[in-house]
């Protein structure tokens, strides 16, 4: 695989995981807009949002992950693209 395909490999992937990202966003909001929905009502059985609240945490966990992940591949982007720099920069010499 050349350089070239590396990187486009990683890029691919960070914005596969940037995309995750932006739909379990979403589906963390979502998911507190209806708890505070049921939460609104002063009558609210605890069993009516435990199982949102379970989503929700799992939510954020996915994320973190998913988070650090980005991160990771983040860095390895930027280090990768130093290196193709300094390749560059010897070849033009």
């Amino acid at each position: 695989m050349s350089l070239k395909e590396t990187y486009n490999e990683l890029q691919l992937k960070s914005d596969e995981l940037k995309k995750e990202l932006d739909l379990i966003d979403q589906r963390m909001i979502d998911l507190q807009k209806q708890i505070h929905l049921i939460e609104l009502n002063p009558h609210f059985l605890e069993t009516e949002v435990e199982p949102l609240y379970e989503l929700l945490w799992k939510s954020q966990m996915d994320y973190k992950k998913h988070q650090t992940e980005l991160n990771t591949l983040s860095l390895q982007l930027q280090q990768f693209t130093h290196v193709l720099s300094e390749l560059t920069h010897c070849v033009s010499k």
